[in-house]
């Protein structure tokens, strides 16, 4: 018979990021065809970017040194009209990325919020409630940032990237092979950090949940602790675990 997995397996499942992943690119499978668009929109967003420096260098090589005044007129058109397509395409694809991420989030705290009510009482006496609402608020929190920021910023840094060095290529090939020598170095450099960054942010989700937890078990017994005279040592308890979880912020 196949054994149940246990709460210690459920744990290092939920730590595997590929697992955490796909269950929160399932999140987003409703959404697709909006995130494609937001895809594209920042595809023209970035290309369009690297378009307009190349347009001055070819307003000053072509239009100010000869002196050809009609010609920097068009071409400073052309730049107008480029960067204010930059701002549209960044300002409607910000725009449905924040309608897309505050949608999932919405699901997720449903989804979130439905599983805790069917849970058994040993649960809730395992875990206290600061811990469960650091669930609810921070961790959810992180998730709105990684979907409405850092996952165009992700796409936008891969295509900025590519457009360069395709420009540095046309340009120069051999100056760009020899910057491209840094780039496995990079690579490792940050494969070296990441591995340190995810327990390291573990670590930090952990402390603030208790931190939480201390702060919600404090205000809701406060007339006791006012009572009994304990606000010194609650202060010092306060202090230790607000310290611990500012070092690990910053580590």
């Amino acid at each position: 018979m196949r054994r149940a997995p246990s709460v210690a397996d459920r744990a290092a499942t939920t730590r595997n990021p590929r697992v955490a992943a796909r269950r929160l690119f399932a999140y987003l499978h409703p959404f697709r065809a909006q995130l494609a668009v937001v895809i594209g929109l920042v595809l023209a967003n970035t290309i369009l970017a690297v378009v307009g420096p190349y347009l001055m260098g070819v307003a000053i090589d072509d239009y100010i040194i000869p002196g050809d005044a009609a010609g920097l007129t068009r071409i400073a058109a052309l730049m107008v009209a480029v960067y204010a397509a930059v701002w549209v395409a960044g300002a409607v694809s910000g725009r449905l990325m924040a309608s897309i991420a505050q949608r999932t989030l919405y699901q997720l705290r449903k989804d979130l919020f439905d599983h805790m009510q069917t849970l058994p009482l040993r649960f809730y006496d395992r875990q206290s409630a600061g811990d469960l609402m650091s669930r609810l608020t921070n961790d959810i929190e992180n998730v709105n940032q990684l979907l409405s920021q850092n996952l165009v910023g992700f796409v936008t840094s891969v295509v900025s990237l590519v457009a360069v060095i395709g420009a540095m290529l046309v340009l120069n090939v051999w100056l760009t092979l020899a910057v491209m020598i840094v780039v496995p170095i990079m690579f490792a450099g940050t494969g070296l950090l990441m591995r340190r960054i995810g327990p390291a942010f573990r670590d930090l989700q952990k402390e603030l949940g208790g931190l939480n937890g201390l702060m919600e078990e404090n205000l809701s017994g406060q007339r006791t602790v006012i009572a009994f005279d304990r606000q010194p040592s609650v202060i010092r308890e306060f202090e230790a675990g607000n310290e611990k979880t500012r070092d690990l912020g910053i580590r």
